[in-house]
């Protein structure tokens, strides 16, 4: 049984109304493309995550987008039939889920597009997100709403070695007001990075960690389970 890390890239794909039609492709995928006259824009649904696609790594929202027309209806449910939540744009041609899909989960989309003459179009497709060997958690020496003294240097420990260290640290951004100059620092073994300030804090200084780590790959078959967003600030003496 796999031990659990969550990690990066979704797949994207464009996908023609008037694509011919592969393995396991929808009513969507087989329909001709349609071109408005008005605008002279071939009518196509492009879902991201593609329908179809195996081993996503679910990195940002999942979305459904049509060129033209408009998206009357949308559903994105697991495979237990859970319905995600989401919104539609103002423009009606795109809607986005209100959060990241999860790991090792399929999702079904169902629904209907039309184009600029009103003819309907059924949205129907499926995508599969990643099983990862290791998902990785992380734990820090500071709180949310923590107040910690000048001497303070911020560790984010991981539970498994972090390979990709220069892009994960890119990800565990750190905000200062007033502004800090600092860096990270790896342990040998790639399980803790330590962000020290340039000199010593301000007294007061206020600070937020963002790690976007959910399904970022730390190391292959290695991905980060969730996100940490946290701020504190400095004592004042």
């Amino acid at each position: 049984m796999r031990t659990y890390s969550v990690a990066a890239v979704v797949l994207a794909a464009v996908l023609t109304v008037g694509a011919a039609g592969c393995a396991g492709s929808s009513a969507t995928e087989r329909q001709n493309p349609v071109t408005d006259a008005t605008e002279r824009t071939v009518f196509r649904i492009l879902p991201d995550p593609a329908f179809g696609a195996q081993n996503v790594v679910p990195r940002r929202p999942a979305s459904i987008t049509v060129t033209s027309g408009s998206l009357k209806s949308v559903e994105l449910t697991d495979a237990a039939g859970n319905r995600v939540d989401g919104s539609l744009s103002s423009d009606k041609r795109s809607w986005t889920a209100d959060g990241k899909p999860a790991f090792a989960t399929q999702y079904q989309w169902q629904g209907v597009a039309v184009d600029k003459n009103g003819k309907r179009y059924p949205i129907s497709g499926s995508f599969q997100t990643i099983d990862p060997d290791v998902l990785v958690t992380t734990t820090t020496n500071v709180v949310d709403g923590g107040i910690y003294p000048a001497d303070l240097r911020i560790a984010v420990t991981f539970s498994a070695p972090v390979q990709k260290r220069d892009m994960v640290a890119n990800l565990m951004q750190i905000t200062t007001s007033p502004r800090t100059r600092g860096s990270w620092q790896w342990s040998e073994d790639g399980r803790v990075a330590t962000w020290q300030p340039r000199g010593s804090w301000r007294p007061g200084t206020k600070v937020e960690l963002d790690a976007e780590l959910y399904g970022v790959m730390l190391a292959p078959g290695h991905y980060g389970a969730a996100d940490k967003k946290l701020g504190f600030r400095i004592t004042d003496q």
